[in-house]
C-alpha cells in the first residue's frame, strides 16, 4: 500500500465532526520512506501552516475514559463508575448538505498480505468488497483539510487525522455515494505520541452523512482499553451519548505510542461484534440504526494535537460471523 506521493490535502465538502470529551505487523515492503521522527515533524509544520475554519461547529461531546456519560439501560455491559458526566458543547447550525461524489466506486483489492489466525474475519469472509491504501482522498472521497476540530491529511501512503480540540472529532468516507446496511470494517492504526486516554477508532452508521450528528463509536485508548458508545447530537439540546460497551482492557490491543492495531467491527442486523488483531473482544445488541455511512474519529484527552496514522481500512458486505 505504500507508496511515495507529494503531500496531498484535498477540501471536500463531506460531512465531519466532533463529540464532546502502530500500524499492523509491518512488512519491510509496506515500510513508510519516512522515519517516525520525521513523520511527526512533517506533521507539526503542516499543522503550525494551516489555515483556521470559521464555519460554525457542531454539537460534540467532551468525553474522557473512564467518565459515565449514560448508563445503557438495555445492555447487559452496564458501566460501574459513577464520577458526574462530561457535558458537551453547546448546539450549532449543521453543515448545508453535502454535493454528490462524482468519481468512480473503487474496485475491490485483497487488502493486506498476511495469513490471518483462526477466528479472525479475514480468515472466512474472503475478499474485501473494498479497500482504501490510503494513498490520496480521492477513492473513498474523505473530506480532507483542517476545520475546527481536526485537520486531514494524506502522506506517503498514510492517512493522519489530528484532534485539534478536547473533543472527538470524525470524518467520514462516501466510497459508493450510499448508505450500507450490514458491513464488517477494518482499519490499521499507528498513534503517535499518545497519553493513556487518548483515543482513537471507527464511527459507523451515521443515519445522514451530511449532518454526521449520530451514530455508533468503536474506539481503543493508547493504554489498551476499548469501548462502543451510541452518540445522538439530536437528543435534547446537549446530545446523548451512551455507553453500549464500557471502557474495558484488553491484552489484544497494544500499548502506547507508534504501537499498530487493527480494528475490526462487525454489524448484522442489531449484532455489533468488536475485534482487535482478529481477535473477538465481545459483542452487544443495539438496534438504533441499522444502517449508514461510516469513517473514523480521534480524541485527545492529555495530548496536544493528537494524531493517528492510518495505513489501510477495507470493507466486507453482508457478512456472517
Amino acid at each position: 500500500m505504500k507508496k511515495f506521493l507529494p503531500f496531498l490535502m484535498v477540501a471536500v465538502l463531506l460531512a465531519g465532526c466532533v463529540l464532546p470529551s502502530s500500524r499492523p505487523p509491518e512488512n519491510p515492503s509496506t515500510q513508510p520512506t519516512l522515519s517516525d521522527v520525521e513523520m511527526q515533524t512533517q506533521l507539526a509544520m503542516v499543522l503550525t501552516a494551516m489555515p483556521t475554519q470559521t464555519s460554525a461547529p457542531q454539537t460534540q461531546p467532551t468525553e474522557t475514559p473512564g467518565l459515565v456519560i449514560v448508563t445503557a439501560t438495555h445492555s447487559p455491559d452496564q458501566p460501574t463508575n459513577t464520577t458526574a458526566p462530561a457535558q458537551p458543547t453547546a448546539t450549532s447550525t449543521p453543515e448545508p448538505p453535502q454535493p454528490t461524489a462524482t468519481n468512480p466506486p473503487p474496485t475491490a483489492t485483497t487488502g493486506p498480505a498476511f495469513t490471518p489466525a483462526p477466528g479472525d474475519p479475514r480468515s472466512h469472509l474472503g475478499r474485501p468488497s473494498s479497500t482504501d491504501g490510503m494513498d490520496d482522498a480521492l477513492a473513498w472521497v474523505w473530506p480532507a483539510g483542517p476545520d475546527d476540530f481536526s485537520a486531514l491529511i494524506f502522506n506517503d501512503g498514510w492517512m493522519i487525522l489530528t484532534g485539534l480540540t478536547d473533543k472527538l472529532a470524525w470524518r467520514l468516507a462516501n466510497p459508493e455515494g450510499a448508505a450500507f446496511g450490514d458491513l464488517y470494517l477494518e482499519a490499521t492504526f499507528k498513534p503517535t505520541d499518545c497519553s493513556a486516554g487518548d483515543q482513537y477508532g471507527m464511527i459507523v452508521r451515521v443515519p445522514v452523512l451530511a449532518d454526521a450528528d449520530r451514530g455508533y463509536l468503536f474506539g481503543f485508548t493508547c493504554d489498551g482499553r476499548y469501548s462502543l458508545r451510541k452518540w445522538d447530537g439530536l437528543d435534547g439540546a446537549k446530545g446523548k451519548l451512551t455507553r453500549l460497551k464500557d471502557w474495558t482492557a484488553s491484552d489484544a490491543i497494544l500499548k502506547g505510542t507508534n504501537q499498530v492495531n487493527r480494528m475490526g467491527l462487525m454489524m448484522v442486523g442489531t449484532r455489533l461484534l468488536m475485534y482487535a488483531n482478529g481477535q473477538l473482544l465481545g459483542e452487544v445488541s443495539d438496534g438504533t440504526w441499522t444502517s449508514g455511512y461510516f469513517g473514523l474519529y480521534v480524541g485527545s484527552s492529555a495530548t496536544d494535537d493528537f494524531a493517528v496514522m492510518v495505513d489501510e481500512m477495507s470493507y466486507w458486505k453482508n457478512p456472517t460471523p
